[in-house]
């Protein structure tokens, strides 16, 4: 009884072993067949993380430039209200009362 059950055992693990040896065999050999594949696919992936850093980049300056234009027309709007309030102060202070 005990002589079936050691058989048993072994059958069980040597199906396991078997199985297992072959998967490590197919997969190997599926690595193996798909390497250009996989090389071409990682270049072509970091081909297009450059590009889009390189997009980020323009787009991040393109949003500078377009905020440095309208803070200048800003600046150029502000300027011109303080220099009318400015001169509707003095001649407030010209008119005699």
């Amino acid at each position: 009884m005990i002589l079936e059950g050691f058989k048993l055992m072994f059958v069980g693990m040597g199906t396991v072993l078997l199985f297992l040896s072959l998967m490590i065999f197919l997969l190997t050999l599926v690595s193996r067949l798909t390497k250009e594949h996989t090389i071409r696919e990682f270049e072509a992936i970091e081909l297009e993380r450059k590009l889009l850093a390189e997009a980020a980049k323009a787009r991040k300056k393109r949003e500078l430039e377009a905020k440095t234009i309208s803070r200048s027309a800003d600046d150029e709007d502000d300027i011109a209200v303080i220099a009318a309030a400015i001169a509707a102060f003095q001649s407030d202070r010209r008119l005699p009362v």
